[in-house]
């Protein structure tokens, strides 16, 4: 089977991005041909990625001779719709479209956006979804029952732990994370905002770590984050530590590195986002047995503690009641199971081309 893959492929190290690198990983251990086009605008020098400069423009000149049986595209943007369903029609490719947990939010669907998924559902574009709300929405835009997925797919693939991998994480990190405990994560892709607020709840990390501190002198935070975005708002979360008096319990990692390694020396791993699509990171933390609280501003997935989204005491109490009945929440997660999403995808695929 000839697969070509069209996503971001890391670095940056994001969600999306991570998906890609591990169904390649996958795909190419089944002995399939694949080949991925990534439009992280970030080059590359690995085998089998291609960088992507114009995405519309691109996917049709490039792709339109592929020898590839699928296209399968792991994002969503209109231009990038319309054009997969033009290739779709012109050559009959078998086009997968995993938009993503995310797809809208909250937001309201604009007109560019319906006309794309009017033209999708005239191609027979097939659709791959990562939770029951995305597919909802997919199919209040004209997408048949027939051409979406029936079995909601998650979008988290288990990695392969590499020691190069592990080896990527810079010395400093591994000086925090043995000179405090307990150790708490987060990561975000970069600086982003919700309704003007925080999307990813840095702010509420610092107060965590802050409030914490009274009653774990020795904690420590690691805040991944890959790719800053917005300078000013990090300066002024730096001023926040400074004025809490916790520069030196919280660390954030900015140099893009694989965030699983980091995450399994975790004892607590935290997901306070203002809203969320179906997260990669928190299926990742408890896949490998972390202890995990999110917002309840989306779906989470078994095993997850919920605080009230946006309430920084409501948040801590939480992470503190885990740590105060650390023993009992780990054996928990051990009879959680942790499901293969990799067969599931790659079942689509064989289903498509019989």
């Amino acid at each position: 089977m000839k697969i070509a893959l069209l996503g971001p492929y890391p670095p940056p190290y994001g969600g999306t991005s991570v998906h890609v690198q591990r169904l390649k990983e996958r795909l190419e251990k089944e002995d399939a041909a694949c080949v991925v086009y990534d439009y992280s605008g970030v080059p590359k020098k690995a085998p089998g990625i291609v960088t992507v400069r114009n995405k519309a423009i691109w996917f049709l000149a490039q792709l339109f001779h592929s020898p590839a049986d699928i296209i399968y595209c792991r994002g969503y943007s209109p231009l990038a719709l319309i054009s997969l369903s033009l290739l779709a029609a012109a050559k009959g490719k078998k086009v997968i479209i995993a938009p993503g947990g995310f797809l809208f939010g909250d937001r309201p669907i604009g007109l560019c956006h319906k006309l794309a998924f009017l033209l999708a559902a005239k191609t027979r574009v097939y659709f791959v979804a990562e939770s029951l709300k995305s597919k909802a929405i997919i199919l209040s835009l004209g997408i048949k029952p027939e051409n979406i997925e029936e079995e909601v797919i998650p979008g988290f693939i288990p990695p392969y732990v590499k020691e190069g991998e592990i080896a990527q994480i810079a010395p400093e990190v591994w000086d925090f994370i043995g000179s405090h405990s307990p150790i708490v994560t987060a990561n975000a892709f970069r600086i982003s905002f919700y309704n003007g607020q925080d999307l990813y709840g840095i702010d509420l990390c610092i107060d965590l770590c802050a409030n914490l501190k009274m009653y774990y002198p020795e904690i420590g935070f690691v805040f991944c984050l890959p790719d800053i975005g917005d300078y000013d708002y990090f300066y002024k979360m730096r001023e926040m530590l400074k004025d809490k008096d916790i520069e030196g319990s919280f660390l954030f990692v900015t140099k893009p590195c694989p965030y699983y390694p980091i995450l399994r020396k975790s004892d607590v791993f935290v997901r306070p986002t203002h809203t969320d699509g179906d997260a990669n990171s928190l299926r990742e933390a408890l896949h490998f047995k972390v202890p995990s609280v999110a917002s309840d501003a989306a779906a989470r997935p078994e095993g997850t503690i919920l605080f009230k989204n946006r309430d920084a005491e409501d948040f801590t109490l939480k992470v503190k009641h885990i740590l105060s009945n650390y023993e009992s929440y780990k054996k928990k997660l051990k009879t959680l199971r942790s499901e293969d999403n990799f067969e599931k995808i790659l079942r689509v695929y064989y289903k498509l081309v019989g």
